[in-house]
């Protein structure tokens, strides 16, 4: 199951590890969902880790951060990131996610964005909140286990 998520769950997973948004990175680092991300996504991710908003709840600093991204970097698959979208005309900045999730073929995008959430798919790719993909996984993971067939959406 492949997947890309918007960098503001990077910040709440890494703010609070048993979240939601954690249980989802954890979930790709354990090699249980694939996530694949781009330049573009890596320079938000770690812009918006930066704010000082933000470290004043992760107590992370500069060199903690690259070595929490670094992580994050040896379990991803990384795109290109050279197709280009021009769907989401509110926040131009989002198409990144969906260019991602098209060059990466992913299954997923897990966001907490409405311009993305309101799209609801593309090409294919179904756009979950956090917890409705963990739904989805969960199912998922116990059809494998039980050795069921995955659902037809899944690719």
């Amino acid at each position: 199951m492949k997947i890309v998520v918007d960098a503001n769950l990077f910040a709440r997973g890494l703010i609070k590890p048993n979240s939601n948004p954690g249980k989802i990175l954890n979930l790709s680092k354990q090699n249980e969902v694939e996530l694949i991300l781009s330049p573009a996504i890596i320079k938000e991710i770690k812009r918006i880790l930066l704010y000082p908003k933000l470290q004043k709840y992760h107590r992370k600093t500069a060199q903690e951060i690259d070595a929490y991204f670094e992580d994050i970097l040896m379990f991803a698959w990384i795109v290109e990131g050279e197709e280009m979208v021009d769907i989401i005309k509110n926040d131009p900045s989002d198409n990144k996610y969906l260019a991602c999730a098209s060059e990466g073929e992913a299954d997923y995008i897990v966001s907490g964005d409405h311009h993305l959430l309101n799209i609801e798919t593309y090409e294919g790719i179904e756009i979950l909140k956090v917890k409705a993909f963990l739904s989805v996984w969960e199912k998922e993971w116990e059809s494998n286990v039980s050795g069921k067939p995955t659902g037809s959406h899944l690719k």
